[in-house]
């Protein structure tokens, strides 16, 4: 009722906003915050423009001019002056890690610094450097054993191997190290137990999808512990979160404000995306923050409902009992929570497994195509989807299928290639012809897909068709695994395949814009996780550029140029479209009355900036609920 009144009264004049300040003044009901002087880009419907905003209790509950809204000021109220800047929505990230980038970030590069700030030497990870094997397993073993002499037993050591001085170089002299890559690897857990008998060690290769091991005291630990071994990108959480910083809760729930803070806040983003399958302690950790009012930023979250989670536990055991368990005894939370933490649906990042296919026609000197099964994301080469597929007999797919005849909203869908794409077409124009469900009970659900660098553009009108939400990022177009391998195997030819989204706009998708990848600054590259272009170095608008310029600034690359989109339909992908994926277009996404207080303070009017410039605009303030989380000094 107050905004209501507040809107009336700005529009009838000044005579009544006379009378409202008086009933204000009875109510001690002035806005917490004022922004004035701005112009302000609010991505409401008829993208509309306004110069100031009053903002109570965290909500918008005016928009108009200044002098309007200055008079809504009382003596407690805090003035921001935007000075005539240009001020858009906060940025929404719709899928990202925090936890995941945060542990490398300040236990790695900032590792001498948190060991002090937290009184833990376990919480320095030491960086394992060479140009080769030989000189990779001598660093190791002289980091290791200086380590436990310098900590004494029982303490844990983590290390990080790297290979030359780029990430691709270091996936290249990896290959083959770990035994896990192979029977003839020499890094093997009897080689850890040999050097560090007395203390557990756990060691991280490359990349956050890279290698892993543990030696014997460690898998123990966490055997005894959790109830399984984490390996791969899993053990990249769980060691610090699920172990480290056990019981820990200020501790964590420290590191993490941290990290969003200096690398999320500081890029204008004021809501993301994750789920949790690798460390459920991180949710406990955030729920600390919001209980004391702490939380600097909002998140939604997925539940795991596939393998994921059955694959920590015993990947034999993804069989039909568990898939109707997480599908059919699964509750419908989706949307629940508060203005903070949510529940944006059912995650099933892997289900993928025997699905991935590819329709193009590889190039005459490329390898022989994968069997159905024997393909990873690192391979160019794919199967070819000419061999038909039992879809019905692929647990990832039924588990899916299961989660949506059960009115489950799944998201976190990997999508690794067209043939991923046609599996669920085939599985919705199944559950529609059968009877079973209606389109419209499908397009309501929103099913969201993830990555998604490879499509083919006649598949647009069936995303359109069944509402699917894909989140796209850019990165994994190029280098040498995912659609950079893919384009290297098949040709330029299907280059119109590579993110195709402006073909999926005109279809009426609602394209979502994400990063996936830490935004951390001056991170040295044996802490990086992802593979991404050079020049997108901590800079969330480098990432955004891309889908309007269609260029790898590095590289100089085009990637179909007809398939870039528009400033406005840009930003909406990463604001408005970002909060249908996160289902919560109600409260976040736009500037409008009733929603909540999320805005950025630009350097410059990003609309004017050239496209292949967009990557020089970025935030001097972030705003969460009228709340500053992060201020340029500038400013």
């Amino acid at each position: 009722m107050f905004a209501i009144a507040l809107v009336i009264a700005i529009a009838s004049g000044s005579a009544q906003i006379t009378d409202a300040n008086r009933k204000l003044e009875m109510l001690r009901a002035y806005p917490d915050v004022i922004l004035v002087n701005g112009k302000i880009h609010t991505i409401d419907a008829s993208m509309s423009e306004a110069e100031a905003l009053a903002i109570r209790s965290e909500r918008i509950v005016a928009i108009g001019k200044t002098a309007d809204i200055q008079s809504l000021a009382g003596p407690n109220t805090r003035v921001i002056d935007a000075k005539g800047r240009h001020v858009l929505p906060g940025l929404i990230d719709g899928h990202t890690h925090p936890n995941l980038w945060g542990a490398e970030h300040w236990m790695g590069a900032e590792g001498e610094a948190t060991s002090k700030r937290y009184n833990d030497p376990q919480m320095k990870w030491s960086s394992v450097r060479g140009n080769n094997h030989a000189e990779l397993l001598r660093a190791l073993e002289q980091t290791l054993r200086q380590r436990a002499q310098e900590m004494g037993p029982g303490k844990w050591i983590v290390a990080k191997l790297f290979g030359g001085n780029t990430l691709p170089e270091s996936r290249r002299i990896m290959q083959g190290l770990f035994a896990s890559d192979g029977p003839k690897g020499p890094l093997t857990v009897q080689f850890l137990d040999v050097i560090a008998p007395n203390n557990p060690v756990q060691l991280y290769a490359t990349e956050a999808i890279g290698q892993t091991e543990s030696n014997s005291m460690a898998k123990k630990i966490m055997q005894d512990r959790l109830g399984y071994v984490a390996t791969g990108i899993f053990a990249r959480t769980v060691v610090p979160f699920e172990i480290l910083l056990r019981d820990r809760w200020e501790d964590m729930a420290d590191m993490l404000k941290r990290e969003i803070l200096e690398c999320l806040s500081y890029q204008g983003v004021t809501t993301y995306g994750d789920r949790y399958d690798r460390s459920p302690a991180v949710l406990k950790a955030y729920n600390l923050l919001y209980q004391k009012n702490d939380m600097p930023i909002r998140h939604a979250y997925f539940s795991e409902g596939g393998s994921n989670t059955t694959s920590k536990f015993n990947n034999t055991a993804y069989n039909d009992v568990i898939i109707r368990l997480l599908n059919q005894e699964m509750i419908d939370i989706r949307g629940i929570g508060n203005d903070y933490i949510w529940n944006a649906g059912v995650a099933n990042e892997g289900w993928e497994g025997g699905l991935s296919c590819t329709k193009a026609t590889i190039l005459p000197n490329s390898a022989v195509k994968a069997e159905q099964g024997d393909w990873s994301v690192a391979d160019g080469i794919q199967p070819d989807c000419a061999k038909a597929i039992a879809y019905e007999e692929k647990k990832g797919y039924a588990a899916v299928k299961a989660g949506v005849e059960n009115g489950l909203r799944i998201g976190f869908l990997h999508g690794y290639s067209d043939g991923t794409y046609d599996a669920i077409f085939n599985m919705l124009d199944g559950l529609v012809t059968s009877g079973k469900m209606t389109l419209e009970q499908i397009r309501a659900l929103r099913i969201s897909t993830e990555h998604n660098p490879i499509i083919r553009p006649d598949q647009a009108a069936s995303f359109g068709k069944y509402n699917l939400y894909p989140s796209v990022n850019g990165y994994q177009i190029q280098g040498d695994i995912k659609g950079g391998a893919f384009l290297k195997a098949y040709g330029e030819q299907y280059m119109g395949w590579m993110l195709p989204v402006k073909s999926l706009a005109n279809a009426g998708v609602h394209v979502v814009f994400n990063t996936d990848a830490h935004l951390g600054r001056n991170i040295p590259p044996q802490w990086k996780d992802m593979d991404y272009d050079k020049q997108w170095d901590g800079n969330i608008w480098a990432f955004m550029q891309f889908f309007a310029s269609r260029v790898m600034p590095s590289s100089g690359v085009i990637y179909s140029k007809n398939e870039a989109i528009d400033k406005v339909t840009l930003i909406k992908a990463a604001t408005i479209w970002g909060a249908e994926q996160l289902l919560n277009e109600k409260n976040i996404g736009s500037l409008e009355i009733g929603k909540l207080g999320d805005f950025i303070v630009m350097n410059k009017d990003y609309f004017a900036t050239p496209d292949d410039q967009i990557g020089t605009v970025r935030a001097l303030l972030t705003v969460v609920g009228g709340k500053e989380t992060y201020r340029d000094p500038s400013y």
